[in-house]
């Protein structure tokens, strides 16, 4: 709950590209009166609201890295996400309490709008029981999203912008005052704006769903379509009725990062094929043979199996069976090369095969 702020403590300033916006609108407002109201009336709030509004907020080094790491997550969970782009303003928490009447939903640590996950397991389920086609059963409905006494088969991420972001004061108009049952409010009253804070168009937001259980992943798809058919249908957020809050799917900012993620995995399963291949001698070789030309690897078994040999007799086995795991050694057995770039004669690549089995025997019993 936003508290005022005594006079003497009422001077800080907020840095928009470095500070946590959240924490400076919800606890740090100054418009306060000598007798504890908002000064200024609704100037006062529209003051406070735009103090947010004049950059981005967000630190963008910081969205990337919580992307990434929910992303990562939800990949890890064989799970599915998507970007979606806001088609017009966004607003969230609206219902919050503070000092501006109108509240608004900042994640407590990026300091940006977000939406929880909660919010989209009830626009999720809301949209399946009354406009989802073809449209599922109440059972099906409590099987994948849950019902009172029992989990459902799917979790919600909160759902994070991917970058810094613009926000934007709004206003609505809906009250008249000093009105009563004798004197109703009509056109010919003047009416009482009210400033709210809202979400630029044309924002980035990442959604995720991962099964609760590996068994429930069968249940995504159908669960991630009516998600997407949500977002873009009835909207997330607050005011979804007058057309806030409409997402559309931004399939190549998802396939982006999905190459992303692909290429991350990729890079794990390989670092950990090489931390392996490490703990041994022949694995060792394996590593430093990865990748190298035919005429390359001739090269290296002449130096060290007949040129200058290896002096570890292990060693020296290791790197032979090393090479003869490649396949090279099957073609230069019968005076072959498997790569025609390889200028090497027929003798010469049989006395190199020669080289491997001996060496590569060597010592056993």
């Amino acid at each position: 709950m936003p508290r005022p702020l005594y006079k003497n403590l009422a001077h800080a300033s907020l840095q928009l590209g470095t500070g946590n916006a959240g924490l400076w609108y919800d606890k740090l407002c100054d418009r306060w009166s000598d007798d504890w109201t908002l000064s200024g009336d609704d100037d006062g709030k529209l003051d406070w609201i735009e103090t947010v509004t004049k950059e981005r907020v967000g630190l963008e080094q910081l969205l990337a890295e919580s992307t990434a790491r929910m992303l990562r997550l939800t990949a890890a969970k064989s799970g599915t996400f998507g970007i979606f782009v806001t088609e017009g303003r966004f607003v969230t928490g609206l219902g919050r309490s503070h000092p501006v009447e109108n509240g608004f939903a900042w994640h407590p640590t990026l300091g940006v709008p977000y939406l929880p996950g909660s919010s989209i397991k009830g626009l999720v389920r809301a949209w399946a029981e009354r406009d989802a086609e073809p449209r599922p059963s109440r059972d099906r409905i409590d099987v994948i999203l849950g019902s009172p006494v029992v989990a459902g088969q799917v979790v919600f991420l909160d759902a994070c912008l991917l970058a810094p972001v613009q926000l934007e004061a709004d206003v609505m108009t809906p009250h008249y005052a000093g009105w009563s049952a004798d004197e109703p409010p009509g056109d010919w009253c003047r009416p009482v704006p009210v400033p709210f804070l809202v979400t630029a168009s044309q924002s980035a937001f990442a959604f995720s769903v991962v099964p609760r259980r590996a068994t429930d992943r069968s249940a995504l798809g159908e669960v991630f379509a009516w998600l997407r058919a949500a977002l873009q249908g009835a909207g997330a957020g607050a005011k979804t009725s007058v057309g806030y809050g409409r997402f559309r799917f931004d399939e190549s900012k998802t396939e982006a990062w999905k190459k992303q993620l692909d290429k991350e995995s990729s890079a794990q399963v390989d670092a950990a094929r090489r931390a392996q291949a490490e703990q041994t001698p022949e694995g060792r070789w394996s590593l430093v043979l990865e990748g190298k030309a035919e005429r390359e690897i001739l090269d290296l078994v002449r130096i060290h199996l007949d040129k200058e040999p290896i002096p570890d007799p292990a060693d020296r086995r290791a790197f032979a069976k090393a090479v003869a795991a490649t396949g090279l050694p099957e073609f230069w057995r019968k005076g072959q090369k498997r790569d025609p770039m390889t200028q090497v004669g027929t003798a010469k690549l049989k006395e190199r095969a020669s080289l491997i089995e001996s060496h590569g025997t060597a010592g056993e019993p």
